[in-house]
């Protein structure tokens, strides 16, 4: 009888409220860190070819960050159990991708028609 009134004292919970923190890491990782690598590795003169490979690989550091980002949330989440935040970052993660895989490519071909 006392075991049964321990486990009823103490219930098994696998959801978790969501972290803020989810927030702040998915701001700084998908918005921050790529509009900083964009400004730090511009050209604000003429740009040659040389500035031309900087600023599309700048693009593609911010964009695999942000999808590395993303995708890391996903799996704390997971890990975490958080319910009400797995599926939310799954979707957003899927929205991130899809973007940056676009914007991956657009830098891609502006690199070839900018240098040639």
């Amino acid at each position: 009888m006392s075991t049964l009134q321990a486990e009823k004292a103490t219930p098994r919970s696998a959801s978790r409220p969501w972290p803020r923190y989810y927030v702040w890491v998915a701001v700084g990782g998908v918005l921050v860190v790529p509009l900083v690598l964009t400004f730090a590795f511009n050209s604000w003169a003429a740009p040659d070819n040389a500035a031309f490979v900087r600023m599309a690989f700048a693009q593609v550091t911010g964009g695999t960050i942000a999808i590395a980002t993303m995708l890391t949330l996903v799996v704390v989440s997971i890990v975490n159990r958080t319910r009400t935040a797995t599926p939310v970052l799954v979707l957003v993660a899927v929205i991130v991708t899809q973007y940056w895989a676009v914007s991956l490519s657009t830098a891609a071909d502006m690199l070839l028609q900018r240098i040639s």
